[in-house]
C-alpha cells in the first residue's frame, strides 16, 4: 500500500487544521466588525439607491407613451419597458456573486449606482426610442445591482433575528418609491419635461456613490487575496454565459412578437440561444445562475407560479397607463393615480400575509400554498373584470380641445363608476401578487435545506424578473401587432391611408387630427387591440389557478420527513 509517510500526513492534516482555524476566527473577527458598523449610514446609503430605482421604474411605466409620441416611434414604446427589465433579469444574479469573489460589497455596490447614473445620463440625452431604450438598459445593469446588493449588504450588518425587521423597513421604503414614481412622473412630465425629470435623478444617483463609498464598509472573510481576485480562473466562477445566453432567448422570443424581421431566422436564434443556455447550466458554469437539481418537484412548481404570476401583473402595470391615456383621454397625473391604488394594495398584502402565516395554526406550508392558490385566482379575478370593463366601455372621444366636455364626463356618474370598477380590477390583481411573492418566499425557508436557501431565494428573483419581462413585452408586443393590422384595415377602407404611418408613429396624432365619428371608430380599433392583449394574461392566470391547486394536492406535510430538510434528504423530497 503506497502513501506518504505517518509522519507527513500528521503534518498535513495539522496544517489543514491550523488553516481552518485562522479562517473560522477570521470569519468571526470580520463578522463582529460588521455588526458593529454604524447601522443608519449604512442603511441610508442602500436604500436611496433602492428607492431611487423604485421610483425611476414606475415613472417610466407612466410616462413611456408620452416619450414614444414626442419621438413619434409609438410603435416601439415596448422596448422602453422592455429594455430595463431584460438587462435587470441578466445582472441581477451576478452581484451578489461578483462581491463575494472578487469585488466585496462596496466596489459592487458602487458598480451597480455608476451603470444606473451611466443610463439616466443616455436617457436624458436620448434623440429617439432606440437610443432612449440603451438608456434603460443600461438603468437596468445598474438597478438589478442597487436592488440585489442593498439586500446582501443588509444580511451582513444584522444579525438573523433582525433580518426580518429590516428586510419590512426595506420593503416600506421600496414600495415608497414605487407609490410615488407614477403620480410623480405625470406630474413633472407636463411641468418641466421628461429629459428634466432623468437630470433630476443624476445627482441623486451621484449623492447615492458618494454615501456608499464613504459608509459600505463592509469586511468579508472569504474573498480571496487581492492579487487573485480578477484573475480569469477566479472570474470564470460567474456565469457570463448563462445570463447573456438566457437574455439573448428571451430578447428573440420577444423580437418574434414585436418585429417584421424573418421570423424563421429568429426562432433559429431564440432556439439555438436557449439551447446553449441550457447546455451550459447543465455542463459548463462552475457555478451555475439556475440550479436546476433544485426545481424539483413543489420547489419547481412554486418557480413557475412565481413567473405567472409576475407575468400578470407587469402585463397590466404598463397596458393600464396606455390605455388610460389613449382611450380614455385620462391625463398622465391621473393615470399615475391609478397606478398607485395598485402599490398599495400590494404593499398591504405583503403585510396582511405575513399576519396570516404568522397567526396559523395548520401546517406552514400548506398555510402557504393555499394563500397562492387563493391569491392566484385573484389576479385571474382582477385580470377577467378588467378585460370585461373595458369590452363595455365607450371609449372617451372627447379631443385635447374639448377639455370642459372631459371633465364633464370625468365628473358624470358614469364616469366615477367605471373608474372604480376598474381601480377595484386593478387592487384584486395587485393584491394577488403581492400575496404570492411573500408566501411563495416563506414556502421556500420551510421546504428548503438552509444551506441551499440562499441560492433559492435568489432564482425566486431570477423567476420575477422573467415573469416581468416576459408580462410587460408579449402583452404590449401583442397590443402593437393588432392594432398595426386593425389600423391599416381601418384607414384603408376610409381612404385615409397617408395617415397611417403617423398615426402608428405617434398616438397623440389621433385626437390632434381626428374627430367625431372618426375618432369614435378609431378608438374602437384602439380598445379592441387593447382586448386582445389581455388573452395572454388570461391564459396565464388559468394555468397558474390550476398549477396552485395541483401544489396543494401535492403538498405533503413535512412531519413526516422533519420541517427542515437535510441537505442529503433534498433528492428524496424532490420526489413529493
Amino acid at each position: 500500500m503506497s502513501g506518504s509517510p505517518p509522519g507527513e500526513d500528521t503534518a498535513l492534516l495539522g496544517s489543514i487544521s491550523e488553516e481552518n482555524e485562522c479562517d473560522v476566527g477570521l470569519e468571526r473577527e470580520y463578522h463582529e466588525h460588521n455588526l458593529a458598523l454604524p447601522k443608519i449610514p449604512i442603511l441610508v446609503s442602500l436604500w436611496l439607491g433602492s428607492f431611487l430605482v423604485a421610483l425611476d421604474g414606475t415613472i417610466v411605466a407612466n410616462v413611456m407613451n408620452r416619450i414614444a409620441e414626442e419621438f413619434q416611434e409609438s410603435d416601439k414604446k415596448q422596448w422602453i419597458a422592455t429594455s430595463f427589465l431584460l438587462t435587470n433579469t441578466a445582472f441581477q444574479p451576478l452581484y451578489g456573486k461578483l462581491s463575494d469573489v472578487a469585488t466585496g460589497r462596496k466596489l459592487a455596490t458602487l458598480i451597480a449606482q455608476f451603470f444606473f447614473f451611466l443610463g439616466l445620463i443616455i436617457s436624458c440625452f436620448a434623440q429617439n426610442v432606440t437610443q432612449f431604450a440603451i438608456g434603460r438598459a443600461v438603468c437596468g445593469i445598474g438597478g438589478g445591482g442597487v436592488s440585489a446588493m442593498s439586500s446582501i449588504a443588509v444580511s451582513d450588518i444584522c444579525t438573523a433575528k433582525e433580518r426580518g425587521m429590516y428586510q419590512g423597513y426595506a420593503n416600506i421604503v421600496f414600495g415608497s418609491g414605487q407609490l410615488l414614481g407614477a403620480p410623480l412622473g405625470g406630474l413633472l412630465i407636463t411641468t418641466i419635461g421628461w429629459r428634466a425629470i432623468f437630470a433630476i435623478q443624476v445627482p441623486m444617483a451621484l449623492f447615492c456613490m458618494f454615501l456608499t463609498g464613504r459608509n459600505v464598509n463592509i469586511k468579508l472573510a472569504h474573498l480571496p487575496s487581492r492579487n487573485e481576485r480578477f484573475t480569469l480562473k477566479n472570474l470564470s466562477r460567474l456565469d457570463l454565459l448563462g445570463s447573456c445566453t438566457l437574455v439573448l432567448s428571451i430578447s428573440g422570443l420577444l423580437f418574434l412578437f414585436s418585429t417584421s424581421m424573418n421570423r424563421t431566422w429568429i426562432s433559429a436564434f431564440t432556439i439555438v440561444t436557449f439551447a446553449i443556455f441550457i447546455y451550459n447550466e447543465r455542463f459548463w458554469a462552475k457555478e451555475r445562475i439556475i440550479p436546476f437539481d433544485l426545481l424539483c418537484g413543489t420547489s419547481g412548481i412554486t418557480s413557475l407560479l412565481t413567473v405567472l404570476s409576475s407575468f400578470i401583473m407587469f402585463g397590466d402595470v404598463f397596458r393600464s397607463p396606455i390605455y388610460l391615456q389613449i382611450v380614455q383621454n385620462v391625463s398622465l397625473a391621473k393615470s399615475g393615480i391609478f397606478i398607485l391604488f395598485g402599490s398599495v394594495a400590494c404593499a398591504a398584502t405583503s403585510v396582511l400575509t405575513g399576519w396570516i402565516i404568522r397567526r396559523t395554526t395548520m401546517d406552514l406550508v400548506k398555510c402557504t400554498y393555499l394563500i397562492v392558490l387563493v391569491m392566484i385566482f385573484l389576479q385571474l379575478v382582477g385580470t377577467a373584470s378588467n378585460a370585461i370593463l373595458i369590452a363595455n366601455l365607450i371609449p372617451n372621444n372627447t379631443t385635447y380641445a374639448d377639455k370642459d366636455v372631459a371633465i364633464k364626463v370625468a365628473l358624470s356618474a358614469k364616469g366615477f363608476t367605471w373608474k372604480v370598477v376598474y381601480v377595484f380590477s386593478t387592487v384584486l390583481n395587485s393584491f394577488g401578487y403581492g400575496g404570492v411573492l411573500v408566501a411563495v418566499l416563506v414556502s421556500i425557508v420551510f421546504t428548503v435545506p438552509k444551506s441551499q436557501q440562499a441560492t433559492l431565494t435568489g432564482v425566486f428573483y431570477l423567476w420575477r424578473s422573467i415573469g416581468n419581462v416576459l408580462g410587460t413585452s408579449i402583452t404590449l408586443a401583442l397590443y402593437d401587432l393588432i392594432l398595426k393590422s386593425k389600423l391599416r384595415v381601418f384607414m384603408e377602407a376610409h381612404g385615409l391611408s397617408k395617415s397611417y404611418s403617423k398615426l402608428v408613429r405617434d398616438s397623440g396624432y389621433l385626437r390632434n387630427h381626428f374627430s367625431g365619428e372618426t375618432l369614435a371608430e378609431l378608438l374602437g380599433v384602439y380598445n379592441e387591440s387593447f382586448l386582445w392583449s389581455f388573452g395572454p394574461n388570461i391564459v396565464v392566470g388559468l394555468v397558474a389557478v390550476i398549477l396552485a391547486y395541483v401544489l396543494v394536492r401535492k403538498y405533503r406535510p413535512l412531519e413526516q420527513q422533519g420541517v427542515h430538510l437535510a441537505a442529503g434528504e433534498r433528492s428524496d423530497a424532490c420526489k413529493h
